[in-house]
Parts: structure tokens; C-alpha cells; sequence
């Protein structure tokens, strides 16, 4: 098995492309070039050097490094790990780019590479399905979101991928990425929770219904995009659609995907001096919210959402939610230091 985090952390993506004769020129923080994966007549490409990921608007490719070799080379992971220069990774060892804070989540190279083979096949799949792009859209998280956060749709195609991998399938049933042999996530958007931009753990969200309405991997739920975290600030939410919210805005956000803070998170929460609580607008997330509140003492302060607003991300489709929003934080920031505003989601 290859170490995936390895391979991603010793080829960064911009590097590789250029290598492959992409011409990338900035824009902005991100990198734009025309994309040698289809005909085209503009720049479609981008590239984001803060996740070590790109995505075409004119194709819709996307993914990191390992993706844009088995693409341009026409190869399986196997072959693409191989052509970047990567060697087995020991069984049984964590990648080591994993953080303390994070250690509750830590795989074996295996798991690791099936959960990101799972991200990598279920972001390709995203693109081609209009009812998950359709519902992304009426949740208002935008195209560059969803390719910045790799977010997916499940497939049905994911078995086949996964033994191409060389993943077992007592492994991938272990995680509960299989069910009976088939993908357990298929017909869900896929949310992954990213650690040096590899996946470590994916929650499935169904597009209608509620039975249930997610599902995760076996695994314990970790503070959702805490690792991309930088500074001493952090806004912290409920559910992975507040927190792609907060992302899309340029807030340091983190998810707790519930209501209950393990003594893990709140470890990993002690390295903040101010954590902004902006859980949901009802009994649960003002119950949530006054616990964390006594764990967290001064460095705590509340954001309280309009009474119209149910969650953050119920803001997103409104014109001026995100205007909203920075108000409910600047009032919040009166009880603490003044709020530095939005920054750049960094990898």
C-alpha cells in the first residue's frame, strides 16, 4: 500500500502540472491555466495551492496530485503512485502528517487508502450528477467549495475502484464503506473531513429523505476541517453544511457534526484563544451551546443567529446572509476581542 499524504506532501500539485507542460499563471491565491484534459479554448483550470487540489470548470475534473496523474497518464492509482515516486507505506502505521489533535482518527496505510480512493472516485462522480450539483446549489455552496473541500457524490462504481486499489474488502466493510458489496454511501453527497488534504474520515448526506439523513464511516467523528484551521480563532458549528458555509465565506471554521464535544475536541479546541460558538438556533444547539460554554470559560463567546435562521447555513441562500452573519459576529465580538474578520482556508 502507498502513503498517500507522502506522495501528496512530496509532489505538490502546481509542480507536477508544470512538469506536465500546464502553464499555470496566478489569480489571486489560486492558479489558473488552460486544461490539458479536454479542448480548451480559456483558462478552466484552477489549481489551489492551500489544498494541494484542482478542479475544471469546463470538464469538470478535479481532485489532488494522485488524480491529475492517473488522468493525464492514463493509469490506475497504482501506476500514478509509482510515476510520483511513491513506495509501500508499512501496514499498521498512521500516515505521519497526522496531528495530535487529530490522532483519534488515525488509520493503517490501507485505510487510509481506501477512504481516500472512496473521496477520490466520489469527487469524479460529483460532476456528472445534476441532482447533486442541483442540490449543493439550493444549499448554496458554491462549484469552487465543492472542489476546494473535495466534496463527492457516492457511486456505485466505488467497488471496482476500490479492488483496483487493492483494497480488501474486509477492510473496506470494516470501515463501512461497503455494504453486501456494494457502496454504503451510493446516492449520497460526500463530505470529507481532510488531514494535509488527504481524506481520513467521510460523512454521506442524502440528498431527500431522512433515513438516515447521514451516515459516517466507522470511525469516531472528528472536529470537522479543525486541521485546516489556522490562528488562534475559530468559528465552531454544528453540521458539515454550516461549516461549508462558514468555508465559502473565508471564516476558520470547524464542525462539531452534532451537538456532543468529546474530550478529544476539547482538547484540540484548547489551542484557541477564542472560539466563536455558532450552533443551531434551537433547544438542542442553545443546550450545545451553554455546555460548551462552561467547558471553554472566557475564551467562549456566542454568536447568536436571527430568529429566522434555523443554522448558518440557512443563511447561504439569502442575498444578504453573509452580510448576516458577519454582523451576528461582530455583535458577538463585543463580549471579547474584536473578531480580526474572514480568512484564507488554509491547508
Amino acid at each position: 500500500m502507498f502513503d498517500v499524504t507522502a506522495l501528496r506532501r512530496d509532489n505538490p500539485i502546481a509542480a507536477v502540472m508544470e512538469k506536465a507542460g500546464v502553464e499555470l499563471r496566478p489569480a489571486g491565491g489560486r492558479l489558473i491555466a488552460r486544461c490539458p484534459l479536454h479542448a480548451d479554448s480559456e483558462p478552466s483550470l484552477v489549481v489551489y495551492p492551500q489544498t494541494e487540489s484542482y478542479f475544471c470548470y469546463g470538464c469538470g475534473a478535479g481532485g489532488d496530485v494522485i488524480d491529475f496523474i492517473c488522468r493525464i497518464r492514463r493509469v490506475g492509482f497504482k501506476e500514478a503512485a509509482a510515476i510520483l515516486g511513491g513506495s509501500p507505506a508499512p501496514a499498521g502505521n498512521p500516515p505521519a502528517s497526522c496531528s495530535r489533535e487529530q490522532e483519534v482518527a488515525a488509520l493503517t496505510s490501507e485505510e487510509m487508502e481506501a477512504v481516500e480512493v472512496t473521496v477520490r472516485c466520489c469527487e469524479a462522480a460529483l460532476w456528472r450528477s445534476p441532482a447533486a450539483l442541483d442540490y449543493l446549489a439550493s444549499r448554496g455552496i458554491d462549484h469552487a467549495t465543492a472542489g476546494r473541500c473535495r466534496l463527492g457524490f457516492g457511486t456505485t462504481r466505488l467497488p471496482d475502484e476500490l479492488r483496483k486499489a487493492g483494497v480488501t474488502s474486509a477492510v473496506a466493510q470494516e470501515l463501512g464503506l461497503l455494504r453486501a458489496g456494494r457502496n454504503a454511501f451510493a446516492g449520497r453527497l460526500i463530505i470529507s473531513n481532510l488531514i494535509g488534504g488527504s481524506a481520513n474520515w467521510i460523512t454521506g448526506r442524502l440528498l431527500s429523505g431522512c433515513s438516515p439523513r447521514y451516515l459516517n464511516l466507522r470511525l469516531p467523528s472528528p472536529l470537522l476541517g479543525l486541521e485546516q484551521v489556522r490562528g488562534r480563532e475559530v468559528v465552531l458549528t454544528e453540521g458539515p453544511f454550516d461549516w461549508l458555509t462558514l468555508i465559502q465565506w473565508g471564516y476558520p471554521a470547524a464542525a462539531l457534526v452534532g451537538t456532543h464535544a468529546s474530550k478529544d475536541a476539547m482538547k484540540a479546541l484548547s489551542r484557541f484563544e477564542r472560539v466563536y460558538l455558532a450552533l443551531d438556533n434551537d433547544d438542542a444547539g442553545r443546550r450545545a451551546t451553554e455546555k460548551l460554554r462552561h467547558a471553554l470559560g472566557a475564551r467562549s463567546v456566542t454568536v447568536r443567529l436571527p430568529d429566522f435562521a434555523k443554522d448558518v447555513n440557512a443563511l447561504a441562500t439569502r442575498r444578504e446572509g453573509e452580510a448576516v452573519f458577519r454582523r451576528c459576529i461582530s455583535t458577538a465580538s463585543e463580549e471579547g476581542t474584536r473578531w480580526a474578520g474572514p480568512v484564507s482556508w488554509a491547508a
